[in-house]
């Protein structure tokens, strides 16, 4: 496929059209048919016409592309902050268990006291833990299962590792790629609006 080139476009050429198919509304045309719009696009006439089209574009990026670059940022972050959570805890139960480890046996079996968590972080209430060596682990859904402290270390290991690797990086670039797309759309649209002070320039000039 012979794609024609343009000496006004800055922009990789594929992701332009890409913009401009979901621009225009129309991801079934060709690329040859897309190619050939975004060129009549930028020879518009018009000023009337052009400044219609910055418009539709300033609309698009601001409901679409930007809305969809905030849902990737949250989803990111939220399981950045996945992360770091089971990091602390992580933490807490290896002090917890060195503590255990270092104690005399009858030490060790000692109750500790904590505040626990009964209304996802807007209430707590003191609690005695009486058998240390055993931790319930969220693990995921819901699900809580019992483990003694060397299992939930291990458990955190693993759950980090697939946090990180399955779902933290395609979420980072997913994050990405529409930060790209926002990136591209703004210098369309710039580009846009160049050749639009181009054609009211004459314009002006008359008056």
């Amino acid at each position: 496929i012979i794609i024609p080139s343009t000496s006004t476009t800055t922009l990789d050429t594929y992701r332009k059209i890409r913009l401009v198919q979901q621009l225009i509304g129309a991801p079934g045309l060709s690329i040859r048919t897309t190619c050939s719009n975004f060129l009549t696009l930028k020879m518009m006439s018009s000023t009337n016409e052009l400044r219609g089209k910055i418009t539709e574009y300033g609309n698009f990026i601001s409901r679409t592309l930007q809305p969809q670059l905030q849902t990737a940022v949250d989803a990111r972050e939220e399981t950045e902050a996945e992360i770091s959570e089971y990091a602390q805890l992580q933490n807490k139960l290896r002090q917890l268990n060195d503590k255990i480890t270092d104690s005399s046996s009858s030490k060790s079996d000692a109750s500790i006291n904590t505040m626990v968590d009964i209304a996802h972080a807007t209430v707590y209430c003191n609690a005695t833990i009486s058998n240390t060596r055993i931790v319930y682990v969220n693990i995921g859904f819901g699900f809580h299962i019992e483990m003694t402290l060397p299992e939930a270390i291990a458990f955190i290991d693993k759950r980090i590792d697939y946090l990180e690797k399955d779902v933290l990086k395609p979420r980072c670039d997913v994050a990405g790629t529409v930060a790209k797309d926002v990136e591209n759309a703004l210098e369309l649209l710039e580009e846009l609006g160049e050749d639009l002070a181009e054609l009211e320039g004459p314009s002006k000039r008359k008056h």
